[in-house]
């Protein structure tokens, strides 16, 4: 009989920010063991694992306490003697988490609890995971497709407990939980196969209007008549609702878990939505895109092997055009909100100066890094994630060069459906070369050198051949457009006028290298404590900003002790990105037919 891996999480004190760990390892008696915690996490890209989070641990064999020592050169690996005639140990931890927690719920990502056999393969390693969480409390997960054991504790102490059947390592930690005292699962397909569960932090969220079903029911519809067959039996939209950390989402296999801020679903504030309701679209998509298939650099056996970010572009560049186009195919995003996130996008690219020395796949290739400049100075000159539009921008350009080329009588969607419509095995790698080849079925063209200039080199100019292929033209505005009256939109038109981030006390956050700001040596951690003589405050450096002028703004800055003046030669006023269409015929609209809802055949 094979024995597998035992592992409980109590979840009654998560709003603490405690996971309580308990896992129990079959081992091999009188040898030496090594157990780890995942490293590399695909859906963060990144060697960003949970080790730094564990405390309190201990393994015992019974009674007996087993010392431990941490591998010397990998921190993420404890190595435990294995006393004679011993064939079980146990492990115990606290996992310490401030985010994906609050008082009344949580969202349990497997690989901060896991702690596992080294050097094994994690598709064939077996695991059953046991969840104890407040009787109140409701639970939704994908481990719902594997089943329950017949053994289910029943509640006891205020607290009852789930144990599911057994699976594989790599199973489990794609099988994200949520939990909460207003959970509340509602079926989004009359068959019962995508089904949405709502955590709000407040009672009054915790409702599904027919109306958002009926989109998100829209949304499954899109994606089937993009991408072809479902390989899944149920998928699950696991969101929490709430203003503590909202707008993230991670993808699974038939899963995802994100969240969005309490008004996220409401239909009535179409704002919200065009704001918030991509993380639904991107991370459901993503179930093709990125775990279907994925890159074969983005499939090793194990949680220690580093990841290879080489086709991030296509990974997350195309499943976030996928994200918005089916976004307002489904109707959860307005036509109006896609061409203002698409215009302000392209600039914000425009404001990354760091693209004048590294390319759209090395800010892939270098991902991992990400964690340790998200607060550096001078982000912008170092770059970050910028494969997510960089590769939108990409792929619409893909698009719309198929279109050009047909007389829009192929698409994208028909790369789509012959990439990631064929049936297989869980996980379908790609190389580049398989993208490419794919393509050309599409439309004879030198994808390889398309993409070599637009992805490999360097390319200090944003790419908007889609837009212009398109019929629109990228521009900038002095006055706001669409959904940029918000204080964010005005604080993207300072970054985009002067170049600088600032925050309400004076501080600069960063500045733009290559703009004005730059060219008067301002730099990040300076102050700004005048405006033209004036107390600073964003209103009054935006309302300097905006005037016409014939003389240079006036600032006064500071820094450790010293206080200076500076002059910035700008009189552009404030920078509104937008796209307005090239011809009033519109008799070429690219972007409007790539946005029509597809039309089952």
């Amino acid at each position: 009989m094979v024995r597998i891996i035992q592992i409980a999480v109590d979840l009654t004190e998560a709003y603490r920010s405690l996971y309580h760990v308990t896992v129990e390892f079959p081992v091999q008696p009188d040898s030496l063991a090594t157990f780890t915690t995942p490293l590399w996490i695909q859906e963060s890209h990144s060697a960003n694992g949970p080790v730094a989070y564990v405390t309190g641990l201990h393994f015992s064999a019974g009674d007996r306490a087993l010392p431990w020592r941490r591998n010397p050169r990998e921190a993420s690996q404890y190595l435990v003697q294995i006393p004679p005639g011993i064939d079980t140990i146990s492990a115990s931890f606290d996992s310490v988490l401030y985010y994906d927690v609050a008082r009344h719920r949580v969202t349990l990502r497997w690989e901060h609890v896991l702690l596992y056999p080294a050097g094994r393969d994690i598709r064939a390693l077996r695991i059953q995971p046991t969840i104890t969480i407040p009787t109140s409390w409701g639970i939704a997960t994908a481990l719902e497709n594997i089943g329950r054991s017949a053994d289910e504790p029943y509640p006891s102490n205020g607290a009852y407990s789930v144990k599911y059947n057994p699976m594989s390592v790599e199973r489990l930690d794609d099988s994200p939980v949520l939990a909460g005292r207003y959970l509340t699962k509602f079926d989004i397909t009359p068959d019962g196969k995508h089904i949405l569960a709502l955590a709000p932090d407040r009672i009054e969220y915790n409702n599904a209007s027919p109306e958002i079903l009926s989109r998100l029911a829209k949304l499954v519809e899109q994606t089937g008549l993009v991408f072809g067959p479902r390989h899944y039996d149920r998928y699950w939209m696991l969101l929490c609702l709430t203003d503590i950390f909202p707008g993230n989402g991670r993808e699974h296999h038939d899963s995802f878990d994100g969240s969005l801020v309490l008004a996220g679903l409401d239909t009535n504030n179409q704002a919200a939505m065009d704001e918030n309701s991509t993380v639904i679209s991107h991370e459901y998509v993503h179930s093709w895109c990125g775990k279907f298939r994925r890159p074969a650099g983005h499939t090793p056996p194990d949680f220690s092997t580093p990841l290879d970010g080489r086709l991030m572009w296509v990974y997350e560049g195309l499943t976030q055009y996928y994200g918005q186009v089916l976004a307002v195919r489904s109707g959860l995003m307005s036509r109006e909100g896609f061409f203002a996130d698409l215009a302000s996008q392209a600039a914000w690219l425009e404001g990354q100066a760091g693209r004048e020395w590294r390319s759209v796949e090395d800010t892939g290739t270098g991902c991992s890094l990400i964690a340790r400049t998200r607060n550096a100075a001078w982000t912008s000159w170092i770059r970050t994630a910028d494969f997510y539009m960089e590769g939108l921008l990409v792929w619409l350009d893909v698009d719309t060069l198929i279109r050009a080329k047909t007389g829009s009588a192929r698409s994208l969607d028909d790369f789509a459906r012959a990439f990631f419509g064929r049936k297989g095995p869980l996980v379908v790698p790609y190389t580049l070369e398989d993208i490419v080849l794919e393509l050309d079925k599409v439309v004879s063209y030198d994808w390889q050198s398309f993409f070599q200039t637009r992805v490999v080199d360097v390319a200090p100019q944003v790419n908007v051949n889609g837009i212009r292929r398109a019929g629109y033209r990228f521009i900038y505005a002095n006055e706001p457009g669409f959904a940029q009256d918000t204080e964010s939109a005005k604080a993207a038109a300072i970054w985009n006028s002067i170049g600088v981030k600032v925050g309400e006390d004076g501080v600069l956050k960063d500045v733009r290298r290559g703009g004005p700001a730059d060219a008067a040596k301002l730099a990040p951690i300076q102050t700004i404590i005048k405006v033209g003589g004036a107390e600073f405050s964003v209103k009054a450096l935006t309302e300097e900003v905006a005037k016409t002028r014939e003389s240079p703004i006036r600032l006064t800055v500071s820094q450790e002790d010293d206080t200076w003046e500076v002059e910035l030669n700008y009189d552009g006023g404030l920078r509104y990105p937008r796209l307005v269409h090239q011809h009033a015929d519109r008799k070429i609209d690219f972007i409007s037919e790539i946005l029509d809802e597809v039309k089952p055949s």
